[in-house]
């Protein structure tokens, strides 16, 4: 398993628990701790796509990070909105 796999794995994992922690009126300062976590896991997996950067990896993967960023930020605003 690659270090994107596993970091991957890992952002779908923190932003699945975060909206979990929501749905059940969690700790506001695990759901934030969640979040940061998912938004060093992107970081990483931006990083490591760097590195793959000698590779013919598609415009698409690299342009992919932005709107998973985007995605996360919109995600934020909603949980900690909400809650």
């Amino acid at each position: 398993m690659t270090t994107i796999t596993r970091a991957w794995e890992a952002f779908q994992a923190a932003v699945a628990e975060a909206l979990a922690l929501h749905a059940s009126k969690g700790s506001v300062a695990e759901i934030h701790d969640l979040l940061r976590h998912a938004r060093e896991l992107l970081d990483i997996i931006e990083e490591e796509i760097a590195l793959e950067s000698s590779t013919d990896l598609p415009a698409s993967v690299r342009g992919g990070i932005s709107d998973l960023r985007g995605q996360l930020a919109a995600v934020e605003r909603v949980l900690v909105t909400r809650h």
